[in-house]
């Protein structure tokens, strides 16, 4: 993987981490992997991003982040994220940008494995929600990934919400 790529991929990287630690032990049954955007993905970004006159500077006045030039198209390209069973070995993929904003990447992602977690057969509400039958959702709220009742609203932050 090329330096450029790096920053974007431990921006996926540790989303995917943070999400499948919301929902241990449950998701210790899948195996999740990160795989780089296509080149035929990176030359679409580049394209878009040359079109759209978009930089670096503004790219890391939005995020908030330090980007250079040649990490920018990285942020921008779609990453593919597969998780497969270890019981039934079936597998899902989801495109994920890197340039969503950390919490909403996180929400996405646990969204994406609450529902793997279901087709793999687990029955359980992952992860509980107090006094209910169902499971918690994700949530963004105020920059941070919560869990939330469906019913009551946000129960709790994440353990770890950083990034």
């Amino acid at each position: 993987m090329s330096a450029g790529l790096r920053p974007a991929h431990r921006r996926v990287t540790d989303a995917v981490a943070a999400a499948l630690a919301e929902l241990r032990p449950a998701s210790t049954r899948f195996s999740v992997t990160v795989g780089a955007p296509y080149r035929s993905e990176l030359a679409r970004s580049r394209s878009r991003l040359q079109e759209q006159k978009f930089t670096a500077a503004e790219a890391s006045r939005r995020l908030g982040l330090p980007i250079s030039e040649s990490e920018l198209v990285g942020w921008f390209s779609e990453w593919s994220v597969s998780a497969r069973g270890q019981e039934t070995g079936a597998e899902t993929s989801l495109w994920v940008l890197p340039a969503t904003e950390a919490a909403e990447l996180r929400v996405d992602i646990a969204e994406w494995l609450q529902t793997a977690l279901a087709d793999e057969g687990i029955s359980d509400a992952v992860p509980p929600c107090p006094g209910h039958p169902h499971p918690m959702r994700p949530e963004a709220h105020e920059g941070q990934a919560w869990w939330a009742c469906p019913t009551n609203g946000p129960v709790r932050p994440w353990a770890e919400t950083a990034g």
